[in-house]
């Protein structure tokens, strides 16, 4: 019986063996499909920091526009309270009608395109 003992032991250990490498195999394959998925995270990442990248930048230059209609506007604004004090202090109609309908149409311009710079302002936002 002393080989028979010794064949069911050897059989035992290289079950024992193939159970080990087979345990081996699957471990191996699942730290490899777990540094896979490290690395597609990684590329994310990356990929997600250059997009608010660049909509951080697209913000800059959003506000440098909002800025410059700003301004453009108060311009506009204060072209228009120039005339309309040119209109106001001619006293006695001392300003020549042609030059009172002039005035008055730069200012319906002047309204009509700040209005308009408001309304494209109003769709951006």
């Amino acid at each position: 019986m002393g080989q028979k003992g010794n064949d069911i032991n050897n059989d035992f250990l290289k079950d024992q063996k193939n159970s080990a490498r087979i345990s081996i195999d699957e471990l191996l394959q699942k730290v490899k499909l777990i540094i896979s998925k490290l690395k597609d995270v990684k590329n994310e990442n990356i990929l997600l920091k250059e997009n608010i990248k660049n909509l951080n930048l697209k913000i800059s230059e959003l506000k440098l526009q909002h800025t410059k209609i700003n301004t453009e506007l108060i311009n506009k604004d204060k072209k228009i309270s120039e005339l309309k004090n040119l209109v106001l202090n001619s006293t006695n109609n001392k300003i020549p009608l042609k030059d009172k309908d002039e005035v008055k149409s730069r200012i319906k311009e002047l309204i009509s395109r700040i209005d308009n710079h408001l309304e494209q302002y109003d769709q951006d936002d």
